[in-house]
C-alpha cells in the first residue's frame, strides 16, 4: 500500500511538474513567433518616442525659463524687446 502512494504521489509530481514545463515552453515559443517580435518592438519604439518628445518639451521649457532668469540678471534685453514688438 505504502508502494502504490508513492508511486502515485511521484505520477502526479511528474505530470504537473510536466505540463507547467510544456505550457512555459509555449509561452515562450508564442514570444519569439515574428508577429510578436514585430508588436512589442513597434510599442516599444513609440514608447521611446512618446518619452523624447516629452523630454524635448521639457528641456525647452527649462531652458526658456534659464534663458529669462539670465536676461533678467544681466540685464539683457530679448529679440523682441529690441525689435519692438
Amino acid at each position: 500500500m505504502k508502494r502504490a502512494f508513492t508511486l502515485a504521489l511521484g505520477l502526479g509530481a511528474g505530470v504537473i511538474v510536466g505540463a507547467y514545463i510544456v505550457r512555459r515552453l509555449d509561452d515562450a515559443q508564442r514570444a519569439v513567433q515574428p508577429t510578436n517580435l514585430a508588436g512589442n518592438a513597434g510599442r516599444a519604439a513609440a514608447s521611446f518616442s512618446d518619452r523624447l518628445k516629452a523630454a524635448a518639451a521639457e528641456g525647452r521649457v527649462a531652458a526658456a525659463e534659464r534663458e529669462a532668469e539670465l536676461r533678467g540678471r544681466f540685464d539683457v534685453p530679448s529679440l523682441r524687446e529690441t525689435l519692438g514688438a
